[in-house]
């Protein structure tokens, strides 16, 4: 098969097609530091005249070294000569520096915004597209995969562009004092050609069977360490430490394989270029025995042959490097090409924040990716100010209602809006707004307990802070300690009782002051007396809707309206019904 026929083939399995738009994606997305990659390029290709002319430079001394006493060639032009080459390896040792230490800014640079980007993606995502995604996975790519991409930045074209200007001065120069040599130092190129073609062909592979074992582990750590309580609870310790030991096999296999085929072909590439300097230095030695050429053209050879060796060593090995970035830019793009939140309607919200509205659901479905129906032709219309409780057994969908409200999942079928007289909002991501949602799982971040309750509301005084505890009757245990709200919780809010996370996300929900306050089994961890305080005390904040679900029937007297969801419908209850729930 032609070398034209191999190509052909590559461009047909879409090969070629995928590096080059994974290629120009990472350029798109690192578009702002164009300037600098010129830069870093024009230092690196100043970089490489300089070697050339140190090069040159260490040939006439030692020819003045060797000629001393010959015409031209006194003690003033070796001092001379050799100040010079001290020059040129000081101006070298700190250009190299100084693109070195730049090179690291841009890196970084280029890494932290790159990794904002991603992590913005992440949060901006449609939920449940995310959804399908560990998300000990997406951790890797944030890292690992925006790490490689930013680091292709200056080490893929640039560095291509500067290694082929340093190949291309070395073989000139060796051409212009003896075409023989360059065309020793050219076998290089045959040889490592050869090698490499296997290791091409298949390091894309490889690289994609160690990023997604690598994902694997990092997926396995993180979803231990979030639950070490439940492990060590359930005496789980062996198992997850078994779990780990196959984890860590698979990895420890796929590495050890792509290094034994990296050994393979990196030992051959070594001794190609060993047999190609070893017949340089025969060839420079017959020419220097046979008076063709001085001693300091043999010094010139030596050191350019070098020059071109590892150059064409650096091309090769830019392609496993290549390919590597590529497919950790194929990794990011896959997030990058999952369906967006729309925010839209922003201004209709605004106007909504200014009137009392009503939450209305007509014939709302809904099911997970086209799998049973979890609701189905859901009617209901909840008015300002009203409490609705929403009962029903486990899984029937009462936290997947929750999430339709927060447009965090969409309907199949039907509407789900706010109305205000003639307004009529479709619930979307602009609409979250408008509620505070206290999730089962109490999430609480790290931080001091001011912290937490501001992030939702970063302009709350200390003051309504603590209103907003005392709504949740936090108030007590909080000013109990040390600090009091400027206490430090662990993370997970570890450092409290599960009852009293329960209570701060309440408060955090409250301090939010939006008009519509969902909350999903948040009074499980209570006792039934500050369970019913909470509640009331809602109850009585002005122009607020609150909507709850609930297995405790001991909280549904205080609710306006009770509904139950079974078998994917809604249906209000009676008082009699609900009691005897």
């Amino acid at each position: 098969m032609s070398i034209f026929q191999k190509v052909t083939k590559r461009v047909r399995d879409g090969t070629l097609k995928e590096i080059g738009r994974e290629t120009r994606w990472i350029y798109y997305h690192t578009r702002a530091y164009r300037k600098a990659v010129l830069t870093y390029v024009l230092l690196g290709l100043l970089s490489t005249g300089l070697s050339m002319v140190s090069a040159l430079t260490s040939k006439e001394l030692v020819n003045s070294i060797v000629l001393l006493g010959a015409e031209g060639y006194g003690g003033r032009r070796i001092a001379a000569v050799g100040i010079a080459v001290v020059f040129l390896a000081a101006l070298g040792i700190l250009l190299n520096a100084f693109i070195s230490r730049y090179s690291a800014r841009i890196n970084l640079r280029v890494s932290n915004e790159l990794r904002a980007e991603v992590f913005d993606t992440f949060l901006r995502t449609d939920w449940e597209s995310l959804q399908q995604y560990h998300s000990g996975d997406l951790l890797s790519r944030v890292n690992t995969d925006v790490t490689n991409v930013a680091n292709s930045v200056l080490g893929w074209l640039p560095t291509l562009i500067i290694k082929l200007a340093q190949f291309i001065a070395s073989l000139a120069i060796i051409l212009c004092y003896d075409p023989t040599m360059a065309v020793f130092a050219l076998l290089t190129a045959p040889f490592t050609l050869v090698a490499a073609k296997p290791f091409v062909s298949k390091m894309r592979i490889f690289s994609k069977e160690m990023r997604t074992v690598n994902s694997e582990m990092t997926a396995f750590h993180e979803e231990a360490l979030q639950n070490v309580q439940s492990i060590k609870a359930f005496n789980l310790v062996d198992p997850f430490t078994d779990r780990l030991k196959k984890v860590q096999s698979r990895y420890y296999d796929t590495a050890l394989r792509f290094n034994r085929f990296s050994v393979v072909n990196s030992s051959i590439l070594s001794a190609a270029g060993l047999l190609v300097s070893y017949l340089c230095l025969g060839w420079g030695a017959y020419r220097l025995w046979r008076g063709y050429i001085d001693f300091g053209t043999m010094v010139l050879f030596i050191q350019l042959a070098g020059y071109l060796s590892s150059a064409l060593s650096a091309l090769i090995k830019l392609v496993p490097s290549a390919i590597e970035c590529t497919v950790s830019a194929q990794r990011i793009m896959t997030i990058f090409d999952l369906p967006q939140e729309k925010v839209e309607g922003l201004a209709e919200v605004e106007a909504l924040k200014k009137e009392k509205f009503s939450l209305r659901l007509d014939k709302l479905r809904f099911s997970y990716q086209s799998r049973s129906l979890v609701l189905d032709a859901l009617e209901l219309s909840v008015s300002p100010g009203e409490m609705i409780a929403i009962v029903g057994p486990s899984g029937s969908g009462k936290t997947t209602l929750f999430r339709i409200l927060l447009a965090l999942l969409h309907p199949s079928d039907g509407t789900a809006e706010l109305v205000s007289g003639e307004l009529h909002v479709p619930l979307s991501p602009a609409t979250r707004s408008l509620f505070s949602y206290v999730p089962q799982d109490n999430v609480i971040f790290s931080g001091t307990i001011a912290d937490t309750l501001r992030l939702v509301r970063p302009s709350a005084t200390d003051e309504e802070i603590y209103a907003a505890l005392k709504v949740a009757c936090a108030d007590t245990f909080v000013q109990a300690l040390p600090q009091g709200i400027y206490s430090t919780l662990q993370e997970r809010g570890g450092s409290l009782s599960v009852g009293q996370n329960q209570r701060l996300a309440i408060a955090r929900a409250v301090l939010a002051d939006a008009p519509i306050l969902l909350l999903d089994e948040v009074t499980s961890a209570l006792d039934m007396e500050t369970e019913e305080k909470v509640l009331k005390n809602i109850a009585a904040l002005p122009n607020k809707t609150c909507i709850l679900t609930t297995h405790r029937p001991s909280v549904l007297s205080l609710c306006d309206r009770v509904y139950r969801i079974r078998d994917a419908q809604l249906t209000q209850l009676s008082e009699e019904e609900y009691r005897k729930s």
